[in-house]
């Protein structure tokens, strides 16, 4: 492949689990019991963007099944929430947010017409990311939201759905349970040729990532690539890796991206092939529609 111009990948971080606040504290009180379509915006560098409000605060959101925690930027919480009670917290086990966040409560997150509403929400500078990934980013939507109710994600077919119908599920295959009890983590056990590897699904990166020492066949040299997280930017240099496929219920063809040390990571590129349901315990998988194989 040789030496190649430098890639963009927007990237929101983990926040892990916070030590000083009660875990059910960051379940919304309340969710979507009926079915609720919002659509979602696919940037060209594979970014998913949604509009929502916070509070009644119109709030453009990356849409991050990476990241653990709902996060907002700082400046846009002290900016249209004055009087918000901000907390210091300590995140405790494994994570890769450098910087410590701030806890505050959110009254009621509107995601699309999606309504979610009394829980926990973090606040984090976060304003660099809109260099990264091309927009104003006000927040991040994570887990904490995503997975309080059962979601169907279609970036292929720019939509998502909280609490989708039964029709709505027709052809999806459970890939290996969900390998982390973590309700706010989307990692599973997938199987390379005849080996089982821990994969992590993140909508909110523009590439799909495995570590070298999966033993993934790659294709020419190491390529120039920026990266923005929460922490910042950051620059890596990943080697194109061949395309194959990963099992997880069903073969997901993927060409990812390989990196000394990475974690292993579905992200936005096979996302937008594939449809996904995720609820606690599981998650699932099925060809968007007009894929071919």
């Amino acid at each position: 492949m040789g030496k190649v111009a430098t890639l963009l990948l927007a990237a929101a971080a983990s926040a892990a689990a916070v030590a000083s606040a009660a875990g059910d504290s960051f379940w919304p009180a309340a969710a979507p019991t009926n079915e609720v379509r919002v659509a979602v915006r696919v940037l060209r560098n594979n970014m998913p963007i949604v509009e929502g409000t916070l509070d009644g605060r119109p709030c453009t959101l990356l849409f991050d099944t990476g990241a653990t925690h709902t996060t907002f930027d700082l400046g846009f919480v002290k900016r249209e929430f004055p009087d918000a009670k901000l907390e210091h917290v300590l995140l405790a086990g494994a994570t890769n947010v450098e910087k410590q966040p701030q806890l505050f409560k959110a009254g009621s997150l509107k995601i699309g017409e999606a309504e979610f509403a009394g829980f926990s929400a973090m606040a984090l500078d976060i304003s660099h990311l809109a260099g990264g990934v091309g927009v104003r980013i006000d927040g991040i939507a994570g887990m904490n939201v995503i997975g309080r109710v059962r979601t169907l994600v279609s970036l292929g077919g720019k939509e998502i759905f909280f609490a989708p119908s039964a029709r709505r599920l027709d052809g999806f295959t459970v890939a290996a349970k969900r390998r982390s009890e973590d309700p706010f983590t989307i990692a599973f056990r997938a199987r390379y040729k005849d080996r089982p590897v821990d994969i992590i699904v993140d909508s909110a990166a523009s590439f799909t990532f495995l570590d070298e020492a999966l033993g993934w066949p790659t294709e020419g040299d190491a390529a120039g690539l920026s990266a923005v997280n929460v922490n910042g930017g950051a620059s890596i240099a990943p080697k194109r890796g061949a395309p194959g496929q990963i099992s997880a219920g069903i073969p997901l063809a993927v060409s990812p991206l390989v990196v000394a040390g990475s974690m292993n990571c579905i992200g936005s590129d096979v996302l937008q092939r594939y449809d996904m349901v995720v609820e606690p315990g599981r998650v699932a998988f099925r060809r968007h529609a007009g894929e071919g194989e």
